[in-house]
């Protein structure tokens, strides 16, 4: 598995919580953490910051750099064409990718999908296509060769913007798989977009650190601080 990297996309431009990834739960901020969390993986791999070429999205670039990572400026709305042309500049063959809105993101998920492909001859691996984790738990993997076909054939904007809506909308041209839980938590939301997601997710934080696990939490301490706080 050479060349794996996670391609994280952020940007600061979100209608409903402007500046989102930047805000602060307890220390860092809301990339900061996620970014920790992938760190946490067993996978060799890069991390790279693909955010956008606005002015505004710099400080984004400057978190990317603090924290020991990759960064990559592209097309701000094109997000499959920022996502092709950053795996491009990094000569990746695989690419796990995570939204930076979710700063729990378990690493054994990561590591199950992970897992899942290398072990398999599969174009792509998600939790996503029948979802029963909760939201901010969601993880793609995928080769080079599926995201090339899918920049080179998707033409609607909305599989422009979703990078992977293509892969798993067109499933007759890949081959993919899902995994999922035998019970669904999709009713937990541990992923930030508004601000009533951000002042939970304080809640959450501050909750493990009292108990010590701010380290070393996983999803069944998640639920549990959330099931303390709804």
């Amino acid at each position: 598995m050479k060349n794996l990297g996670f391609i994280i996309q952020a940007r600061s431009g979100s209608k409903r919580l402007p500046d989102k990834v930047l805000l602060k739960i307890d220390k860092k901020n809301v990339l900061e953490h996620l970014i920790s969390r992938i760190k946490k993986t067993k996978i060799k791999k890069k991390i790279i910051v693909a955010t956008s070429s606005l002015t505004k999205d710099k400080k984004i670039i400057q978190c990317a750099k603090k924290n020991n990572c990759y960064y990559f400026s592209g097309d701000e709305k094109n997000v499959l064409k920022r996502y092709y042309y950053a795996a491009k500049k990094y000569n990746l063959n695989i690419i796990i990718r995570v939204s930076a809105d979710s700063p729990f993101i378990d690493p054994v998920i990561l590591e199950k999908a992970f897992n899942t492909f290398k072990s398999n001859k599969y174009d792509y691996v998600s939790n996503i296509i029948k979802p029963s984790f909760p939201k901010g738990m969601s993880v793609e993997i995928f080769s080079f060769d599926c995201l090339e076909k899918t920049f080179l054939r998707a033409k609607s904007n909305a599989d422009k913007e979703h990078v992977t809506k293509f892969m798993y909308r067109k499933q007759s041209l890949f081959r993919t798989r899902n995994f999922g839980l035998k019970i669904s938590l999709r009713r937990y939301k541990f992923a930030i977009d508004t601000k009533k997601d951000f002042l939970i997710a304080k809640k959450i934080y501050d909750k493990l650190k009292k108990a010590k696990k701010q380290y070393t939490y996983k999803l069944k301490d998640l639920v549990n601080c959330y099931k303390q706080i709804a």
